[in-house]
């Protein structure tokens, strides 16, 4: 190997015949190209890995001679491929992955780093590219990412049934509740309808989103308030003011209780706060932090009077005592002839 010989020896390496046995004797591939860019040496596991070894090829023909092509399996532009910018420009490429079409049709998925080869005096006298077969690697990840994709495609379809089904026993509910004579119970299911309404806002959101099984709290809270009121009343005195700062993705089984409570708390404002009140107004504040949510919630109604929310019956005031233990919240609430005003500070993961 009189070439790669006379390149070793002009880097200083005397013992050439040992370090070409050694770079032999390597799992790693190694392919060294001249000053020029010209293919001088090729180890015997860059021959392995391309199924192919040939040398004296230039800088342009790389990709043609090796059949190397791009991620996307579109032929590898050859400026663009590692060995040829560490010969052109002296670049230290790193970690580069691409693709070789062997001569058996196998493809292969290349990682490699290319340097150039600078003699005593700083001067590139070459090019050395290191490479390993990655193939099964590559395989795997492309096999995860479509095991994903395919979780992914049943969540979302999963969020639209579960959607639609929520909307259709809501819509039974609110017919049932038409044919009942006790304004009671008729009452009571025109709430659970609520209830389920906000479900399938909720699973709307997941599906619209793509979030499958978590969404942004603070984003879902600041809009679905907002059209809650419109579905809950045809009042148009009452206004709600949303403000809302950052951002906090929570899964499904810690979003869905405090959805739910906060429009539990919108729908008694609508039901009990404001008969007495000229301009009946709903706040809400969400701040997301970097390791708390805190919401506050308000009206400008008649207050709780003499009643302990945290002590009250029904389900709706069960699924606003329940927001400490479902989620590790605190509540401070203060009720007065203002109206009622309450803060859940929800600590976040």
């Amino acid at each position: 190997m009189p070439i790669i010989e006379d390149l070793l020896d002009r880097i200083g390496l005397s013992n050439d015949k040992i370090l070409i046995s050694a770079l032999e004797q390597l799992g790693e591939g190694v392919i060294v190209a001249d000053a020029n860019g010209r293919l001088v040496f090729i180890n015997s596991a860059a021959a392995r890995i391309h199924g192919v070894k040939r040398l004296d090829v230039e800088p342009d023909d790389y990709s043609e001679a090796y059949q190397l092509l791009t991620s996307e399996d579109e032929p590898h532009p050859p400026q663009d491929l590692p060995l040829a910018r560490a010969v052109a420009k002296g670049e230290t490429v790193e970690d580069a992955h691409w693709k070789i079409r062997r001569p058996d049709g196998v493809m292969v998925d290349a990682v490699g780093t290319a340097r150039p080869i600078l003699d005593e005096d700083g001067k590139q006298v070459g090019s050395v590219l290191t490479m390993s077969d990655r193939t099964e690697e590559f395989e795997t990840r492309r096999e995860l990412d479509a095991a994903l994709s395919a979780k992914d495609a049943l969540l979302y379809e999963v969020n639209h049934r579960v959607k639609n089904n929520l909307a259709l026993v809501s819509a039974l509910l609110r017919l049932q509740a038409q044919s009942l004579g006790d304004q009671q119970a008729k009452s009571a299911i025109h709430d659970l309808a609520g209830r389920i309404t906000v479900l399938e806002d909720f699973h709307r959101s997941l599906y619209q989103t793509g979030g499958h099984n978590e969404i942004d709290i603070v984003s879902f809270l600041s809009q679905n308030m907002t059209d809650s009121l419109k579905a809950m009343t045809m009042d148009n005195r009452i206004a709600i003011k949303v403000r809302s700062t950052g951002r906090a993705i929570f899964q499904i089984d810690r979003a869905v209780p405090l959805v739910l409570a906060l429009n539990e708390m919108l729908l008694n404002s609508i039901k009990h706060a404001f008969a007495d009140t000229e301009k009946p107004e709903i706040s809400l504040e969400i701040k997301a932090a970097e390791d708390q949510l805190s919401i506050v919630y308000a009206d400008n109604g008649c207050g709780l009077g003499n009643a302990d929310p945290g002590k009250a019956k029904g389900i709706g005031r069960a699924l606003i005592a329940n927001l400490s233990s479902q989620l590790d919240a605190t509540m401070e609430t203060l009720s007065d002839a203002q109206g009622f005003r309450v803060r859940i500070d929800v600590p976040l993961d």
